[in-house]
Order: C-alpha cells, then sequence, then structure tokens
C-alpha cells in the first residue's frame, strides 16, 4: 500500500502538516509559534513540533515521506535554522531553509495545479514575508516583512484602543504593487472565512463590503476573545488583523469589489515532488 506523503511548512507564524493521499491534498494539523517574536524558547521547539506530529499520527495517518521546509524565521537566524536542522534530524525528518523566491516559485506551481482562475493575482502571506504572483510580470513580487513584522509596528495584539489599523493599513497599500488587481489570498483565508459564516459570491468571491464588515467586528476584539473563536488552534487568531490589514490593503490598491479566500500553501507546490 503507498504510504501517504507528508509536507511541514515550518513558517515564521505557524508550523502546517499537509497530506497527500488518494483523497487529494489537505491540511491536517497546524500550530502557532510565533518564531519572530523576541520570547521564543528554543528548547521549546522540538517539544511543540513533536506534540504535532504525534497527534496527528495517532489521528491515523501514515508516518510516509516527510519533508520539512523551513521559511523567514529561519532565513533571518542562521542560529535558528541550524536548530530547526537538528531537531528535524532528530525526528528523521528531511529539512532544509529555502529562500524567499524558492516560496514564490512553490506558489506558482501551487496556483498552476489549483483551480484559483489563471486571471487572478495571488497574494501569499506568511510571519516575516510575502509573495505575490501578479499577471503584468512573470517575476515574482517579494515584501520582506509579514505578519509577525506588522504585529511589532502597529500594536496590532494590543487592546483595539491602541491598535494603528488605518496606518498599517496605509502603510500597506503604498508597498503592494501598483499593478494589482483582482486576487486571490492564500494560506487558509477559505476556512478562515467560512469559520465566521461569511457567505462567498458564486462559493468563490468574497465581497469587500462583507470582507470590511468582518474585519471592522474582529479590531474590536480583545486578543483574548479573538484566540477564543478561532477557525485552527486560539493562537493562530493573533495573525487575524495584521492579514485583515493586508486584505484591506490589496482591495484599496486593486480597486477591486472583491477577492478570492483560498487554503492553498506552498506545501502544495511542493508536495507533488515528494
Amino acid at each position: 500500500m503507498q504510504r501517504d506523503k507528508l509536507i511541514l511548512d515550518l513558517g515564521s507564524h505557524s508550523a502546517k502538516i499537509f497530506k497527500k493521499s488518494q483523497e487529494g491534498i489537505k491540511q491536517v494539523d497546524v500550530l502557532t509559534w510565533e518564531l519572530l517574536e523576541s520570547d521564543v524558547n528554543l528548547p521549546d521547539i522540538e517539544g511543540q513540533l513533536k506534540s504535532l506530529l504525534d497527534h496527528t499520527y495517532v489521528e491515523g495517518l501514515d508516518e510516509g515521506t516527510v519533508e520539512a521546509i523551513g521559511t523567514e524565521a529561519m532565513r533571518r537566524s542562521p542560529h535558528l535554522s541550524e536548530h530547526m536542522q537538528q531537531i528535524c534530524k532528530n525526528l528523521h525528518i528531511a529539512y532544509r531553509t529555502i529562500s524567499q523566491k524558492e516560496e514564490a516559485e512553490l506558489l506558482r506551481r501551487a496556483v498552476a495545479a489549483s483551480d484559483i482562475p489563471s486571471d487572478l493575482d495571488v497574494i501569499n502571506v506568511g510571519g516575516g514575508s510575502i509573495q505575490i504572483m501578479t499577471r503584468d510580470s512573470e517575476e515574482p513580487y517579494l515584501i520582506p516583512f509579514g505578519i509577525s513584522d506588522l504585529n511589532h509596528q502597529f500594536q496590532l495584539l494590543e487592546p483595539p484602543l491602541y491598535r494603528q489599523i488605518a496606518t498599517c493599513i496605509k502603510w500597506l497599500s503604498c508597498r503592494l504593487p501598483a499593478t494589482l488587481k483582482t486576487f486571490a489570498f492564500t494560506g487558509g483565508e477559505r476556512a478562515y472565512l467560512k469559520h465566521f459564516e461569511v457567505e462567498l459570491e458564486q462559493d468563490l468571491y468574497c465581497l469587500s463590503s462583507d470582507f470590511n464588515s468582518l474585519a471592522r467586528q474582529l479590531a474590536a476584539l480583545d486578543l483574548s476573545d479573538l484566540e477564543a473563536n478561532s477557525p485552527f488552534d486560539p493562537k493562530w487568531m493573533r495573525g487575524a488583523v495584521a492579514s485583515n490589514c493586508i486584505v484591506l490593503a490589496g482591495l484599496i490598491k486593486s480597486g477591486s469589489t472583491k477577492f478570492l479566500p483560498s487554503d492553498l500553501n506552498i506545501a502544495h507546490g511542493l508536495i507533488n515532488q515528494l
């Protein structure tokens, strides 16, 4: 019997496990660990990752071929990259830190094999970087900051009164590509909107008016209330306000009245190669 194939996307904001089986590719678990935060405890990382894997296997996942990739947090810190390499070696997992350009290439491959319409731009956001594919350029648009950076710079994890949301959106809109048009937003966005019962036009597109309404509601909530209503693990919502700011900036920059939320991830571009 052919074993399932696994990809561990060890990102700056979260670690995700993806599985490829005869039923297709799907995300099976996620752990938010915020590696770019100043209080990251390196010795805890191995235990967190082992617990994530153990939970997945308990759920019936076959220990098949496993490959792990690290992104911006590991790119910024050779020490963290070496630490992650050793952790994965201890767990008998192949690991490598990839460049942001390779992230964009994996995104391109994932999009090409997906049902995302070819006439859409694509925005992929991580804890420490953003990759954008526009229909007007063959080269990806690479941005060297992400959710964790925005949380810190604009106080987005503080109580609502202190969050600099309008400033963040304006700052972001000045840094997105001038040619941005109607876009898909990847990385679990569809599951996120479905969780909050946002209706999608033709079961595909989120209207900007509906997204603005959700973003305002969430921006008014304390962090504890956000964490209490998460589609994934509670800490995943620590990136929700920042992620919403990126979408809102994209809608402003593109002038579009809608966008396509997608659960696509760079791991989809890698897993078929195993």
